[in-house]
């Protein structure tokens, strides 16, 4: 309710709320239960670890995530309760949610199902052939990444889907924001598609633990030497958004160990074998 103060950091994870007197609010009372519809069907009780978040309810229900999660589970899993232990506001809309889901299969197993909900993203392989000697190199975002720890991790350009769903808008946009290269939506060809031929529509870095799925699009482009080299160390990315980016080029034959990033090793395997199976030219350039 809007008498309750906000969550401290330790409160939003479940473990104590501080009230106005420096109190904590009595977190044994039994919790409101709410319903969820799961594959638009059945009525499963949604609870919440801690009441405060109580007030997302409807924004939780509205988070594209958690709606294709509900609507899209394999019919192999009968889900008996949803706890809500924390949420993450991005402005408006809620951005990130953990959950507990009291889940068995047809055999009645318990199954681990500790979920971390991010929703879905986008990753681009940038091919790059050098016009005067036909060399081919990638495009790295390297950045502060605080889960890791590592202040300059290189990754490939990415970023998260918004509500659209959009994907290939949204890796246009990405690869815009991240690296200053233009690029029109139809010259992006979608990787993941090509492998899976529609069986998942993308890789799932965690799947352990974080529903994120990442669909990976593929961008072949030519460029003189200096243009190559221009974009080397050039610093990008959006500062209302706190990223900051320093771009990296680097041959794509030292890519798979250059960056610790499973969007590029997918990327990478994934084009490599369908160069080998002549799915994809061996030469990399772009249609005519």
């Amino acid at each position: 309710s809007s008498s309750r103060t906000p969550p401290s950091p330790v409160g939003r994870f479940g473990l104590g709320v501080p009230a106005a007197g420096g109190e904590r609010l009595n977190m044994s009372e039994q919790p409101q239960q709410f319903t969820i519809k799961i594959r638009n069907t059945d009525d499963v009780p949604l609870e919440f670890e801690n009441p405060i978040h109580e007030q997302y309810l409807d924004k939780i229900k509205q988070m594209k995530a958690f709606k294709d999660w509900c609507n899209g589970i394999d019919g192999d899993f009968k889900v008996k309760k949803i706890l809500i232990q924390s949420v993450d506001m991005f402005g408006p809309r809620v951005g990130f949610i953990k959950f507990s889901a009291d889940i068995q299969d047809k055999e009645g197993t318990k199954i681990p199902g500790v979920v971390f909900m991010r929703g879905n993203a986008v990753g681009i392989f940038v091919l790059i052939t050098c016009e005067e000697d036909k060399k081919q190199y990638t495009v790295l975002t390297v950045q502060p990444r605080v889960p890791t720890g590592k202040y300059n991790l290189a990754e490939l350009p990415a970023g998260m889907l918004d509500d659209s769903g959009d994907f290939i808008g949204i890796a246009a946009k990405e690869l815009q924001e991240e690296t200053g290269i233009m690029v029109k939506q139809k010259d992006l060809l979608d990787l993941t598609d090509m492998a899976y031929k529609g069986a998942y529509l993308g890789v799932y870095p965690s799947a352990g633990g974080c529903d994120e799925m990442i669909r990976l699009f593929l961008y072949r482009v030519k460029m003189k030497r200096s243009q190559i080299t221009e974009i080397h160390g050039r610093c990008t990315g959006v500062l209302e958004e706190g990223e900051k980016i320093k771009l990296k080029i680097i041959s794509i034959h030292e890519l798979w160990r250059a960056a610790p990033d499973v969007k590029a090793l997918s990327a990478l395997c994934i084009y490599e074998n369908l160069v080998a199976r002549r799915e994809l030219p061996a030469d990399g350039l772009p249609p005519q």
